[in-house]
């Protein structure tokens, strides 16, 4: 049985986070790691032209994936000062250029720290997968219409500034809420100065629980498989109790297991009502019994109850 977990990727620059995903599935399917039609996917996409953290998640991990997309995330790179471009980074076209203000970096950190601890309304880009009616922004873009946007408010929690030898560029570490275009923040910073900018380089160092330091290089990963390591051995995998731990964990015993497994829904209402009595103020809880997910409650704005949204089967089937 293909074991539930995650590969940890430092994606490279040039894919989708889709087609990383698609190259694990392949290199699994082809090296009888896993059975047709296994479950795969990833948890927060990257820009192709970024690099970095992605985690890639197999069988009863894929129920994991909220709690990785609505999480924090840390990134570091290179902004480009001066230069426009229509996708905010430097896979774009130029559409305007401004001369670059002789500003210290003590200066810039100023400007820079008028972004944290406070909220922080962003338009969204326009070559983004924000969708308007059904149709992604960035087909809109790409067919040169332009449509309004609404600020969406992100919290950021620390954006620091290094200068790097070109006068031109800054180096840069930030640390948002998810959802956060790190490509407009760049571009807000400029703005602030009375400039323009777009990213030379987006790396992100920092999913949730999972760190680049973690993360192997794709093509690592699919030599391994390719010479059928048993995926278990694989620096970069996280079994699925090791998961996740960024999110609360609600302790429940093995009764309480075999009723969520059955379907009880009295169970899963006792254990709604459970999440928040021992955690008010959190979103998502995952109630584990010895280490290992059993179920995942999520709270509902308006609600005074947890409600179960994922029930996991790895335990039960090693059972």
């Amino acid at each position: 049985m293909l074991p539930s977990g995650a590969l940890l990727i430092n994606k490279p620059v040039g894919l989708t986070s889709s087609q990383v995903v698609s190259k694990i599935k392949w290199a699994l399917t082809h090296s009888d790691y896993a059975p047709k039609g296994f479950k795969i996917g990833h948890g927060g996409t990257l820009d192709p032209f970024a690099v970095g953290a992605l985690i890639v998640f197999i069988g009863e991990g894929t129920k994991l994936a909220d709690t990785y997309l609505h999480s924090k995330k840390a990134y570091d790179g290179v902004i480009t000062l001066g230069v426009a471009m229509d996708t905010g980074d430097l896979t774009g076209a130029v559409t305007e250029v401004a001369p670059v203000p002789a500003l210290d970096i003590s200066e810039w950190q100023k400007l820079a720290d008028e972004f944290i601890h406070r909220p922080y309304p962003q338009i969204p880009p326009m070559f983004s997968a924000k969708k308007r009616d059904g149709t992604p922004l960035y087909e809109l873009a790409r067919a040169g219409i332009q449509v309004e946007r609404e600020a969406i408010v992100k919290q950021i929690t620390s954006f620091v500034l290094h200068k790097d030898e070109n006068p031109n560029e800054l180096l840069f570490t930030v640390h948002s809420e998810s959802g956060t275009y790190v490509r407009v923040l760049a571009e807000d910073l400029a703005k602030k100065a009375g400039t323009l900018a777009h990213l030379k380089a987006l790396r992100r160092i920092q999913s949730s629980d999972a760190s680049i330091s973690e993360c192997l290089i794709l093509e690592k990963t699919l030599e391994d498989l390719q010479k059928q390591i048993p995926i278990t051995e694989l620096r970069n995998f996280r079994p699925l109790a090791t998961l996740s731990t960024h999110i609360p964990s609600l302790l429940i015993n093995t009764k309480s297991c075999e009723l969520l497994w059955n379907g009880v829904q009295g169970e899963s209402e006792r254990l709604g009502y459970e999440c928040v009595r021992q955690f008010p103020n959190q979103s998502l809880v995952i109630a584990r019994n010895e280490g290992i997910p059993i179920a995942l409650f999520e709270n509902l704005k308006g609600l005074p109850t947890f409600r179960l949204q994922r029930i996991f089967n790895e335990a039960r089937l090693k059972g």
